[in-house]
């Protein structure tokens, strides 16, 4: 059982799993498309799976696998979910009560530690989740490029994205673009009924 007790969280409201706002779902290239996945969760969390937001809310990075319907094995690296809480039709939610419903788990988990235990408890589960692009990077001069969303890349001339971005003032020792390369990032979990 991981042991948060030294993260210095700020304290969270209660999450009711059993009484949740959850929220909707709704190339030819080897890297995933856009779309609805399933996936699957991390064999186990580690300690170190467990950390601390700025808001001083916890974080877990829970790092899952792609099992279908393509893409099977790709894992979303550094997919880290926040406990801070927000409102959704009149209830208090957040990314990991999102998971932890995606993963069907239920109760009313009224603190950090109990939060923790629950995501510990979906270790190798299987759930459905909404997954886009994201590129990040930092031009010569400090400028950010960030781009988000899968058809907001350029495109092949058949049509098809490309899973990059080309700097416009960094080149790699060839002389060519360096490419800021999309990650791929959850954007919605699909509630287990």
């Amino acid at each position: 059982m991981a042991n948060i007790a030294e993260l210095n969280l700020a304290p969270n409201e209660p999450l009711n799993l059993d009484d949740y706002a959850t929220v909707g779902g709704g190339g030819n290239s080897k890297f995933p498309r856009k779309g609805q996945y399933t996936l699957r969760a991390a064999d186990a969390f580690p300690q170190e799976a467990f950390g601390t937001s700025k808001a001083g809310a916890l974080t877990v990075q829970i790092d899952p696998t792609i099992v279908g319907p393509t893409n099977e094995g790709k894992t979303l690296k550094f997919t880290r979910i926040s406990a801070k809480t927000y409102q959704r039709k009149g209830k208090s939610v957040s990314k990991v009560g999102d998971y932890l419903k995606a993963c069907g788990v239920s109760g009313n988990l009224n603190n950090a530690q109990a939060i923790a235990d629950a995501v510990e408890t979906t270790a190798g589960e299987i759930f459905e989740a909404g997954i886009d692009w994201r590129a990040y990077g930092k031009e010569a001069d400090g400028t950010v490029v960030e781009l988000e969303g899968m058809e907001n890349f350029p495109t092949r001339e058949d049509g098809s994205f490309i899973p990059y971005v080309e700097s416009k003032t960094l080149t790699n020792e060839d002389g060519t673009a360096k490419k800021f390369w999309a990650n791929l990032e959850i954007t919605y979990f699909v509630p287990r009924t």
